[in-house]
């Protein structure tokens, strides 16, 4: 797939469905920078909690949600709104939801994943905000606190998950 698209000729010529490539009629095409996950990295408007959500949604979005990841959706949704708990049907409760289900789900197939609960995480917030170091900091402590023994190193976040995903939105918004 092109990372570019087709825009209209600079001039006002009319490029021949036939293949005529004289001088005239040649397109030039430009590269078009998408304005989707990620961009406000590029244009410089710090990364919100939202974002840093659908980054985890895109980096572990075939992963199986589990307790881990549900404190921390829910941990980045109370630090999103200011509140003292998830909201009811937020992604927050959603997520708890999921875990639960998939506690009880043996075939991995069924299970709820990642992208199921955090794709359009900034739609679904009530309120988004610029992600800190501190929400990184309280993400990542929701995440480890439901580490098991034998699953995972003890205190350790995964890789590309939710507080992984945090901690670099938080970073890149200290650089800008």
């Amino acid at each position: 797939m092109s990372h570019q698209q087709r825009r209209k000729p600079q001039e006002d010529h009319e490029i021949s469905n036939y293949g005529d490539f004289s001088e005239k009629t040649v397109e030039r095409l430009e590269p078009v920078v998408p304005t989707g996950i990620g961009s406000a990295a590029i244009d410089g408007d710090p990364i919100t909690i939202g974002e840093a959500l659908e980054a985890a949604a895109i980096a572990a979005g075939n992963k199986a949600v589990d307790q881990n990841d549900a404190a921390a959706i829910s941990a980045a949704e109370i630090r999103a709104s200011g509140e003292k708990s998830v909201r009811s049907g937020g992604v927050g409760e959603t997520a708890q939801a999921a875990a639960t289900f998939n506690s009880r789900v043996t075939r991995n197939q069924d299970k709820t994943k990642l992208s199921d609960i955090l794709t359009d995480a900034t739609e679904k917030l009530l309120v988004d905000r610029a992600v800190t170091k501190e929400d990184a900091e309280a993400v990542y402590a929701a995440e480890v606190q439901f580490t098991r023994r034998g699953e995972a190193e003890e205190g350790a976040a995964k890789p590309g998950g939710v507080a992984a995903s945090m901690a670099t939105a938080a970073n890149l918004n200290q650089q800008n």
